[in-house]
């Protein structure tokens, strides 16, 4: 996503308490929280049942769009605890990459949570990696150096063609190049951080 400069302090401050490769569902009747995040190559759920919340088994299911779910792990038996809240953590060691993993919970007979977005990114030896789809590239940066930064995207040659501001981990870097070529991009984060590369436009 990208946003002229001007605007972009405002984005900044409402999205403080977001962490980039996070997220957190509404809350179910029997859970006090479901959530989620990317550390490494897996993505880590957690949820905890509310004190006297019980329910027999649950199904943790993932899904690309929404629509069709598949199974990907399963805790067996009563789920939950009559006295005391409880926590379960499971662990997804191949989410869909570079893309969004839609994650939620079967509770037995209460049903299913609501859904869980987890942003799945991988990243080369440069901290970053680059996703083409026909002529656009897009940046992909698991792990940034700070929440939001300055872009500037230069031919070859070191002409200056295009410059943004962001506050993504994915950036479309040839939004406004028509012509094939190689191309250099340079990010300026808010912190100091700098990162910088080359790319090809098909």
């Amino acid at each position: 996503m990208t946003v002229p400069f001007k605007y972009l302090i405002f984005l900044v401050i409402i999205t403080l308490q977001v962490l980039p490769s996070a997220g957190r569902a509404q809350v179910h009747p029997l859970l006090q929280d479901f959530s989620g995040y990317q550390q490494g190559n897996k993505v880590f759920l957690r949820w905890t049942f509310r004190s006297g919340s019980l329910c027999e088994g649950t199904r943790i299911e993932r899904s690309a769009d929404g629509l069709f779910y598949d199974e990907i792990g399963e805790i067996p038996g009563i789920c939950g605890r009559p006295d005391v809240a409880f926590t379960y953590t499971f662990s997804d060691s191949t989410p869909l990459v570079n893309t969004i993993n839609i994650y939620r919970l079967e509770l037995g007979s209460a049903g299913f949570t609501s859904n869980l977005h987890i942003e799945y990114l991988v990243e080369h030896n440069d901290g970053y990696s680059l996703h083409s789809t026909g002529n656009d590239v897009e940046l992909l940066i698991p792990y940034p150096p700070a929440r939001s930064g300055f872009a500037q995207v230069y031919t070859i040659t070191g002409k200056l063609i295009e410059e943004f501001g962001f506050i993504d981990r994915r950036l479309l870097l040839t939004e406004n190049i028509s012509q094939s070529g190689i191309y250099i991009f340079s990010l300026q984060y808010e912190n100091g951080a700098v990162l910088s590369g080359k790319f090809v436009r098909p």
